[in-house]
């Protein structure tokens, strides 16, 4: 089995309104990336060291520590919130703040542009930007839904909590251009025909989450359902070889799930992305 170690990350479901119900962002990774190359998927990625710094924790509004921790189950939870946060905006060129009524949102939208330019070139961390922009992180505006765990099996493994949250309506999504390719604001509904019509490669864990978003016909009645979850088990698929020998993932819920144990990614086999077909 394989023996890669788990990584902590964190995913962001960003939504926003639409004619249609809502709309959800989800962005095209660089085919040459090792880890779901050319899928589309929520803005995220590993939790950095420097996430749970004193100096951004201390500047997290609307979630306390102790109740990050309560609602995660793990202690230094805030360090997940922030890490959603820094990603997004990385990846996506979104960043979730409190409104700061002095300053005129045009004129926040700018310098947030400027300086993620920067943080992407690597000239400056998240912290020295948050800092010098004087920002107030929002990390009450996420809402944990969902905790997925990599397959054992994969080269890749990460251990990822995700969020969901409501898009400032100022707010475009432009992305890096080096990680993520492309961006398209799209219906849950169009995004799963899409994936189910091969026009988008998916894993397993967006597919399920676009299926809960499309579940809901507008962004209040999801996030209000979204509030109210009790009770976020974390998921931990196992992946199994169908007769042809592709490799397929399996739920816990599912009889292959039991068959599944030993299996193992061969060296450069890429994560399922695509519907399985046949029997």
């Amino acid at each position: 089995m394989s023996t890669a170690q788990l990584r902590l990350a964190s995913t962001v479901m960003l939504v926003r309104d639409a004619p249609a119900g809502f709309e959800v962002l989800l962005l095209r990774r660089n085919k040459d990336l090792a880890f779901a190359g050319g899928a589309h998927v929520f803005p995220g990625g590993s939790v950095d060291v420097n996430d749970g710094d004193p100096t951004l924790t201390a500047r997290c509004s609307g979630l306390d520590p102790s109740e990050a921790d309560a609602r995660l189950g793990v202690t230094d939870a805030l360090r997940f919130y922030v890490a959603a946060l820094r990603e997004a905006y990385e990846e996506a060129g979104i960043l979730l703040v409190v409104d700061d009524l002095r300053r005129p949102a045009s004129d926040l939208e700018l310098q947030l542009r400027v300086a993620r330019r920067a943080l992407v070139e690597g000239e400056r961390s998240f912290a020295q930007i948050v800092q010098h922009l004087d920002l107030v992180l929002d990390v009450g505006a996420l809402i944990y839904v969902a905790h997925w765990i990599t397959p054992e099996g994969a080269p890749r493994r990460f251990d990822t909590r995700f969020f969901l949250a409501r898009v400032p309506p100022q707010q475009l999504a432009t992305p890096d251009r080096s990680e993520i390719v492309g961006e398209v604001w799209i219906t849950p509904e169009r995004a799963l025909d899409a994936y189910y019509q091969g026009q988008f490669e998916l894993v397993l864990p967006t597919v399920k989450n676009l299926e809960f978003l499309a579940s809901f016909g507008d962004v209040e009645t999801l996030l209000d359902a979204a509030r109210a979850l009790t009770s976020v088990p974390p998921i931990q698929p196992r992946f199994y070889r169908r007769p042809d020998g592709s490799v397929a993932v399996a739920l816990p819920d599912a009889p292959e799930y039991r068959q599944a144990s030993a299996t193992v990614l061969a060296s450069g086999e890429a994560l399922p992305t695509r519907p399985a077909t046949g029997p």
